[in-house]
């Protein structure tokens, strides 16, 4: 069986799905595999807000979407190093573009880009837009991606977008049994447990965490967390990984003053799954094999 390696993540506003993305992507390339992590918005374009200004991106997600010939050639051009890391590589849409840059994606086109994309890294995360049925490439995603996270926010938008979302993905092409579902973004005091049972279970708990937030200001998303709060996050970082791929990343060592306060917010793991009221789907397979090395500047192959 062939190992899982595609996952989408899709989630309401505010409830850090691009921050999960990007530290799913990171904490795989600190094991040294490579990563393409694709940002699907074309409404508001995320390479802006993750890498430096002055940053090289002069072929956009959009072009490769839309160009009338698709090679692996033209996708490894369009990929953008990730600061700091010679294994992650980023396709979006560039500075001021949107859907109305480009002639209409098509279906067919996104799922040729998908399924081009699983022969050039280890793995890929995909960043779906909060809008998806509004983007043909996010909505090909979530149909094609071995794996589909939901993320939520434990707040009343945070339902409303859910309920509203959730019932388009009910068709069986969507696959339910591959969908797991986390609560992003969750501060202490939110009540976790009412919202959980709205979502109809809760498989993660990724906590609100200040250092986070500092670095999506900074746009140090790339960068290691330090914080003592952070290793509740990177312990459900390394959760995910593990039931979404397979993939085992030594447990982090939780400590810090502040434990106590954070762990009233996030339920342990067996208490997580006990909402859930399921057991985790996780894909047993063989190992995969990389089949083109990622560029370690522009233009080398």
């Amino acid at each position: 069986m062939e190992q899982d390696k595609m996952l989408t993540i899709m989630g309401s506003p505010g409830s850090g799905k691009t921050t999960t993305a990007v530290k799913l992507a990171r904490t795989l390339a600190a094991r040294r595999k490579n990563v393409i992590l694709v940002l699907c918005d074309p409404f508001t374009p995320v390479i802006p807000a993750l890498l430096p200004a002055g940053t090289v991106h002069d072929t956009s997600l959009g072009f490769l979407l839309t160009a009338p010939g698709l090679t692996q050639g033209n996708i490894l051009n369009a990929c953008v190093p990730a600061p700091g890391s010679e294994y992650i590589s980023l396709l979006g849409y560039k500075t001021g573009e949107s859907l109305m840059n480009y002639p209409k994606v098509t279906r067919d086109r996104a799922l040729e880009l998908f399924v081009s994309l699983r022969y050039l890294a280890d793995y890929i995360i995909i960043d779906g837009t909060t809008i998806f049925e509004a983007d043909p490439a996010s909505f090909v995603a979530i149909e094609t991606a071995d794996r589909v996270l939901k993320i939520g926010t434990a707040n009343l938008k945070g339902i409303s977008w859910f309920q509203t979302h959730s019932p388009m993905l009910a068709d069986s092409r969507y696959r339910k049994d591959r969908q797991v579902t986390a609560m992003g973004n969750l501060k202490v005091g939110q009540d976790w447990e009412s919202v959980s049972g709205q979502y109809g279970g809760v498989d993660y708990m990724l906590p609100y965490i200040a250092e986070l937030e500092q670095q999506d200001n900074e746009m140090a998303l790339f960068e290691p967390m330090f914080s003592q709060e952070s290793t509740i996050y990177q312990a459900e970082i390394n959760r995910i990984l593990l039931d979404v791929f397979d993939f085992q990343v030594a447990p982090v060592r939780q400590t810090g003053k502040r434990m106590a306060d954070v762990k009233r917010a996030v339920p342990d793991r067996t208490e997580a799954a006990s909402m859930a009221g399921k057991e985790r789907h996780r894909g047993k397979s063989g190992k995969g094999g990389f089949k083109v090395p990622f560029a370690r500047s522009r233009g080398e192959f």
